[in-house]
């Protein structure tokens, strides 16, 4: 009963994502206001990102498994759709989708501070250095499946050490699946469990992806948050529109920030260091919805904290005869403030 609804949260979790990041990306094409500059394009390269994980994890649907000294991605063989040496490589695909996106919110970070900072003087997010900002993901994405494909694949010591594990805890005969499997201590042909050299170096890799990620993160998060703090304060030469804009983007970046923290960066790496010190977790199998629920949450923030988002999708969602034939003008002052339209200023993030 739980592996069903296991299934079907998973299943609806990722169809709402598919759903929710596809009109984000499309009111980042339509609605976003023409002097965004390149943090349009950052935006629309995460959500099109999270569209293409959600459609990879409707695929794949794994599971995960922290079990004494190993950390293991699996697949049940009856629910899947391709054959176990695809599923492997999807399973790969899918693992470095961990690194792609913490690499993302990180260079999400540096533009912002950059664009608070420096405004439009600021030139090291434009033409090809932009190109050079989006490359850092992908090379960490390819590192990590590589890192999978060639260290990660199962052999049959691997299966006899899964077996019990499997039988006992969720009722799979381990014959039954397809799996990649990271074992720190395998059994050597004495019996003896020792330290794999090439597995600990991955787990190595690991660390150090995911520490730089999160220094870079913590770093130009609080540098964001002081460069805030000087846009909002009282005489500062900053116009009310800006002060918003600013705010509303700054907020979406915190909170799209927290959800992965929360519901899939903290767990997953809880669960794939554990095993390099021999701990047991139990909790794994749950972490396989809550890292689902993570594309479909992550576009949230976008949506109801960005103004030209929220009224677009305000717009979407009304019915034809109640929308109104006012033009909709991008961060103008809500109505009530003693500004006249003759002093609402424009704002360059680029």
């Amino acid at each position: 009963m739980l592996e069903l609804l296991k299934d079907i949260a998973q299943c609806v979790a990722l169809c709402i994502s598919i759903a929710l990041n596809s009109i984000l990306t499309y009111l980042i094409m339509t609605k976003s206001n023409s002097k965004m500059g390149s943090y349009k394009y950052i935006m629309m390269y995460m959500s099109l990102s999270a569209l293409c994980y959600s459609v990879l994890g409707l695929i794949v649907r794994p599971d995960l498994l922290s079990y004494s000294s190993c950390f293991s991605v699996y697949v049940k063989n009856s629910t899947a759709i391709f054959k176990p040496v695809v599923m492997i490589y999807l399973m790969s695909f899918i693992c470095a989708f961990y690194f792609f996106f913490a690499s993302l919110i990180a260079v999400h970070f540096v533009y912002r501070y950059n664009a608070l900072k420096y405004g439009p003087n600021w030139t090291y997010f434009k033409g090809k250095f932009l190109f050079c900002w989006f490359l850092i993901s992908p090379i960490l994405y390819v590192n990590w499946t590589l890192n999978c494909l060639l260290v990660f694949q199962p052999n049959e010591n691997n299966t006899e050490f899964l077996r019990k594990r499997m039988k006992n805890d969720f009722g799979v005969n381990v014959d039954d699946i397809t799996y990649i499997i990271a074992e720190f201590y395998p059994m050597d042909r004495n019996g003896i469990r020792t330290p794999s050299f090439w597995t600990f170096f991955s787990g190595i890799n690991f660390l150090v992806m995911t520490v730089a990620s999160l220094i870079v993160i913590l770093v130009f998060g609080f540098k964001c948050y002081y460069e805030m703090t000087r846009v909002v304060m009282p005489g500062r030469n900053y116009s009310i529109t800006q002060k918003l804009l600013q705010t509303q983007l700054f907020r979406a970046l915190v909170f799209q920030t927290l959800i992965p923290s929360v519901i899939m960066y903290l767990p997953l790496f809880v669960l794939f260091i554990f095993p390099m010190f021999n701990i047991d977790l139990g909790f794994a199998h749950y972490v396989s919805i809550s890292i689902s629920l993570y594309p479909a949450l992550d576009a949230l923030p976008n949506l109801l904290f960005i103004r030209d988002y929220r009224d677009g999708l305000s717009n979407f969602l009304k019915k034809p005869h109640e929308t109104t034939l006012k033009s909709f003008e991008p961060y103008s002052i809500r109505r009530g403030s003693r500004l006249t339209s003759a002093t609402r200023s424009t704002v360059h993030l680029s």
